[in-house]
């Protein structure tokens, strides 16, 4: 058995998959465990402290030390001295090598990604032998004369470190290994109640906005999951629904208190429990398969990003959202429009009934496109003022040059009065001026609240097929488009050759594989597009697509507990950003940077990353946006392309009041 020592880092778990048969222990775990007991060990890279005093009595034992942990073994020898060299983070470092152990069968000069801060340099050659060095001398690779210990710069499990595998093979052939099958334990299977289901199906190209405007009538909670972009490719099914019905159920989850309100029918309870036991233990299904693809019936709502402290071990939330942490429908009933064939399909579970309430919503034509208005001065102002966020990016890229993380992503929020500002006529002005493939409208008004969720989010933050294929699709790097065709083009192959964008893309990239590792089957975790450039009404994007099996027994609201919050908006490693975040950042986030979208019949789930998106809750409206920090970063052009990710949300409201 190969031991893994999991340092805070945030691709230990996909170095758990090359590696095959593994014990994944913490770094505080170490001094408690006979390492007699293991054939290898690796020192994962992070930013945590270990004490190595057990290596002392284990000298012949394979042990491989990556990144910030290499640094940790050559200081446990005695050897402290590194170099000034600026850090490199998400870019290939060469490794210019002696050919031997490590790196056999290599080429002479091997690219390995680097994700950490400081190389060491002048090793004492009567304690270390040098086995690679980068183009200035400096050491990245060594072991200790009279062990078996090895201490490695760069990240073989990084996406792009393409002598990796070749790497981790050397280490394994080190010393002998068994490569028993991986354990994983076993989730208990919930088996749901089921309820018979009745549809009708009508042909015609729908009018989802006014249709949905009939349909929320007369209920306390309503959503609109839709496709807005549908008419450029992007995302072909449109879902309407409310909470009407006896059997539908709407929750609202506190993370701090961890009370959950319960409205079934015309029952109100509340419970002590957490959200995701509840929203896996109260799912039903149908009792025949409908042969639809996407949403057929689930929970439909939002996470907001302060639940990551139940999802997080050992965080705590320095700020309380003013929203709700969690806000879910089940729908009795609810409506699918689907865009490639102009369908409409009624869904009706237990109560035949239902569908006449929905067929009577229905509103057929093309959806009535806004005309653009004269725009009005907003009254409103961000938390940060643009000096105070140019000094935040400023901080923590002194936390970056430190070696304490790799990138953060830092954002701010506005706020502003919404009295008599009319939600729904704001989203389909949004809608219009900003279509998007991961959009949709919330309305929650059940527990004597207030709540509008309008979001334009073009990113996927996880999907879940029938199949158990699980998909992300973090995005990193935005520019703003040009109205001239050429220099629009131009425009988007600048952004995907810009080196900055590139390794901010991979580092989150790698954070995504590393947390999508956790719940799937080894070696299935892949990158079928990596940096793809994708264009919206506004802006392109740089997005990447990551992909992988879920485990046999694994509940889509455990893949979601297991992987919340989104990588693309905290940063590398995920634990120390957070930390970091709520330092800096000026208060809660709330909704914003959370997860939106629904977890559906036969273990499936699509949700986006809530991010272009206006939040109103009672007579407040706040938006939030930010990016990346990274070493190269520009401070004053991060505060500029906060306000870019704002200005369509921004342009709307103005056109609106």
């Amino acid at each position: 058995m190969i031991l893994v020592v999991e340092n805070h880092g945030f691709t230990t778990r996909i170095l758990t998959h090359q590696l095959g048969a593994v014990h994944l222990a913490t770094a505080t775990e170490l001094r408690g465990l006979d390492l007699n007991e293991y054939s290898h060990v690796v020192l994962g890279h992070g930013t945590g402290a270990m004490d190595l005093q057990p290596l002392r009595d284990v000298p012949h034992l394979p042990v491989l030390a990556i990144g910030a942990s290499y640094q940790q073994l050559a200081a446990f020898y005695g050897h402290t001295e590194t170099t000034g060299a600026k850090p490199v983070y998400g870019q290939p470092v060469v490794h210019h090598h002696t050919g031997g152990e490590l790196f056999v069968g290599l080429a002479e000069q091997v690219e390995l990604v680097s994700y950490h801060a400081w190389r060491l340099s002048r090793l004492n050659s009567e304690r270390f032998t040098i086995h690679a060095t980068d183009g200035d001398d400096a050491v990245l690779a060594f072991s200790v004369n009279g062990t078996n210990h090895w201490g490695l710069h760069g990240d073989p499990a990084a996406l792009q470190s393409v002598a990796g595998h070749t790497v981790i093979q050397n280490f394994l052939a080190l010393g002998s290994h068994a490569t028993a099958p991986v354990g994983h334990i076993t989730a208990k299977t919930h088996k749901p109640r089921r309820y018979e289901v009745f549809t009708r199906t009508f042909h015609g190209e729908l009018d989802t906005g006014a249709t949905f405007a009939t349909l929320q009538h007369n209920s306390s909670a309503a959503f609109w999951l839709d496709s807005a972009s549908a008419d450029r490719g992007q995302g072909n099914i449109t879902v309407l629904g409310t909470n009407v019905g006896e059997l539908t159920q709407t929750i609202r989850w506190d993370v701090t208190t961890n009370e959950l309100d319960v409205l079934e029918g015309t029952s109100r309870q509340h419970l002590t429990v957490d959200v995701f036991d509840y929203l896996e233990e109260h799912l039903w299904e149908s009792s025949a398969v409908l042969d639809l693809g996407g949403y057929t019936g689930g929970w439909v709502g939002y996470l907001g990003y302060e639940a990551k402290q139940a999802t997080v071990p050992g965080h705590q939330n320095r700020w309380e959202a003013t929203t709700p942490d969690a806000y879910w429908i089940q729908p009795q009933a609810f409506l699918r429009y689907d865009h490639s064939d102009r369908s409409t399909t009624l869904v009706s579970y237990h109560d035949p009934a239902l569908l006449d309430t929905l067929q009577a919503a229905l509103v057929f034509g093309s959806d009535i496109e806004g005309e653009t208005l004269e725009r009005s001065d907003i009254a409103g102002q961000w938390r940060l003022c643009a000096a105070e966020y140019v000094d935040r990016v400023g901080r923590i890229q002194e936390l970056l040059q430190a070696g304490t993380a790799a990138g953060i992503c830092l954002t701010d929020t506005f706020n502003m009065q919404a009295a008599g500002l009319d939600g729904l006529a704001l989203y389909r002005r949004l809608r219009t001026k900003n279509p998007a493939p991961y959009a949709g409208y919330l309305r929650f008004n059940t527990f004597g609240d207030d709540l509008e969720v309008l979001s334009a989010s073009p990113e996927k933050y996880l999907s879940i097929d029938p199949t158990g294929t699980v998909e992300s699709k973090p995005i990193k790097g935005t520019v703003a488009r040009s109205a001239d065709p050429k220099q629009d083009a131009a425009i988007a192959q600048r952004m995907a050759a810009d080196a900055k964008i590139q390794s901010e893309n991979l580092m989150i990239t790698d954070l995504l594989r590393d947390d999508l590792a956790s719940v799937t089957v080894p070696t299935t975790v892949q990158v079928p597009k990596l940096m793809a450039v994708e264009t919206f009404a506004t802006v392109h994007q740089l997005v990447t697509t990551v992909t992988g099996q879920l485990l046999a027994d694994t509940s889509a609201v455990k893949a979601l507990k297991a992987v919340f919050p989104g990588g693309s908006m905290t940063g590398a490693p995920k634990h120390v950003s957070l930390e970091i975040l709520d330092a800096l950042e000026a208060g809660p986030r709330g909704i914003y940077s959370g997860a939106m979208g629904w977890i559906g019949h036969r273990n499936t789930a699509e949700l986006n990353v809530v991010i272009r998106t206006i939040v109103i809750n009672d007579g407040q409206l706040s938006i939030g946006a930010g990016g990346a920090v990274v070493v190269d970063s520009d401070p004053v052009a991060e505060e500029q392309e906060k306000h870019l990710k704002a200005r369509a949300l921004m342009d709307s409201i103005a056109e609106q009041l």
